[in-house]
């Protein structure tokens, strides 16, 4: 009877801990969250080099994680157009064995906004780039830097909230079609204004170092 008792038991925990599993599934998807490049890049289109060339190993996906070799130079992008929306992510690049100074750190990355005609400088597409670069992260630079677009940038709340090379940096752009908000490891570090680019495809970039990205997701408004 005891041993029958504890199978009863066992079954209906398991039933619980599945029963919790589903509602707490259904709840994130409740929130209008959509996981992003966690699992292949069905969805998303490749420009490498001002050619534009195809992925051949730039980028790869494993476990739930986009890596990315750094070169060449280029962009994967959404074939999806967004405007005004929420898009969560974590960054982190490959701390070289013999790097003592973060700030000396020239691994370089980002998150293009807004993507509109390619190879507008070099080959960067015009776009709003969230700056990756560990040194700077969280940076506006227009793409090109003609592009009409009002930006800020707190040096102090970065430098108080970015993370050593080597460990996941939160980064969370809010945007508004022409007005963004960033958010490094939940400060707000940059902000956009009146940008000229209201809309388009989202990228990330492949600018020479290797790097990895996880829980991409975005919720549109």
């Amino acid at each position: 009877m005891r041993i029958t008792t504890r199978i009863v038991f066992g079954m209906a925990l398991v039933g619980m801990l599945s029963g919790t599993h589903r509602l707490v599934a259904q709840d994130a998807a409740g929130e209008g969250w959509t996981n992003l490049l966690d699992k292949d890049f069905t969805g998303w289109a490749f420009h490498l080099t001002k050619e534009g060339n195809d992925n051949d190993g730039t980028y790869a996906i494993k476990d739930g994680v986009m890596t990315c070799t750094g070169k060449p130079s280029g962009y994967v992008y959404s074939e999806k157009v967004y405007s005004k929306f929420t898009l969560q992510l974590e960054l982190m690049f490959e701390r070289p064995e013999k790097l003592e100074d973060d700030a000396k750190f020239r691994g370089n990355s980002g998150v293009l906004i807004h993507v509109a005609d390619k190879n507008a400088l070099n080959v960067w597409p015009r776009s709003v780039e969230i700056q990756g670069m560990h040194r700077q992260t969280g940076l506006i630079l227009p793409i090109p830097r003609s592009l009409k677009c009002g930006r800020t940038y707190d040096k102090e709340a970065f430098a108080k909230a970015i993370k050593p090379v080597g460990q996941w940096n939160a980064i969370e752009i809010e945007v508004n079609g022409g007005d963004m908000t960033i958010k490094l490891n939940g400060t707000v570090v940059s902000t956009v204004s009146d940008c000229e680019l209201t809309e388009g495809p989202i990228a990330f970039q492949s600018e020479g170092a290797p790097t990895r990205w996880r829980n991409i997701r975005i919720k549109e408004k």
